[in-house]
């Protein structure tokens, strides 16, 4: 599987605010059971938003279409076979370089998680104390552990309400939201810049959600 890679602070040639990309809505500091499913929706007005704070360029008229094909399905399998669409398009238009920043802008974290999660860490005495306190209330997927430089953190289950339902892979980048999820969150952390790496996804085919977030 291809690696997907997020910077948080610096993307290439691109500045922005994460108050242009990043609503509050439902994320990963909403812990999600067997009966109760957290979901985080694609949005496209946040992928139009993306598309042209990276290339400059309003959406293409295919991307237009897909994005309006997504807001008019009705079913999850419908919504999910608009995602997978939608990114055989953007791969078709853009690089994967290109492509992973756009969907790593999309990351559907809010200011409401972070200042959680600052709060959490005025309390922390070191950053392993940090990550067991994380894990505790369920931020960033409850498996958050440090090696070395890295933190390692793994998904059980996909929490995106768009394509966890389906059972046919979803490829391209569309994971890369993730990646800009955990970017964003240590980035406010630590105060520096991080690189995150998706190892595997649920929604490509593999048993756990793995990212790799490098803050050396």
């Amino acid at each position: 599987m291809t690696a997907l890679v997020a910077s948080a602070l610096k993307p290439a040639g691109h500045s922005f605010a994460a108050a242009d990309f990043f609503a509050p809505l439902l994320d990963l500091g909403l812990k999600a059971s067997a009966d109760k499913e957290v979901r985080m929706p694609f949005q496209p007005q946040r992928f139009e938003r993306a598309v042209l704070a990276v290339t400059g360029q309003p959406l293409s008229a295919i991307l237009e279409s897909r994005c309006s094909a997504y807001a008019a399905a009705k079913t999850p399998p419908q919504k999910a076979q608009c995602v997978r669409e939608l990114m055989a398009a953007l791969d078709a238009e853009m690089d994967a370089e290109t492509g992973q920043e756009v969907m790593a802008r999309c990351a559907c974290i809010g200011p409401g998680v972070i200042d959680r999660a600052l709060a959490i860490q005025q309390e922390a005495s070191d950053l392993d104390d940090l990550l067991v306190q994380l894990n505790a209330v369920h931020i960033g997927g409850g498996q958050l552990r440090l090696e070395d430089d890295t933190i390692h953190a793994t998904y059980e289950h996909c929490y995106c309400g768009s394509v966890n339902r389906t059972r046919t892979p979803i490829p391209g980048p569309y994971c890369a939201c993730s990646c800009g999820w955990y970017a964003r969150l240590f980035e406010a952390l630590l105060g520096r810049p991080v690189e995150v790496e998706l190892l595997s996804s649920i929604i490509q085919g593999d048993p756990q959600c793995r990212f790799a977030i490098r803050i050396g």
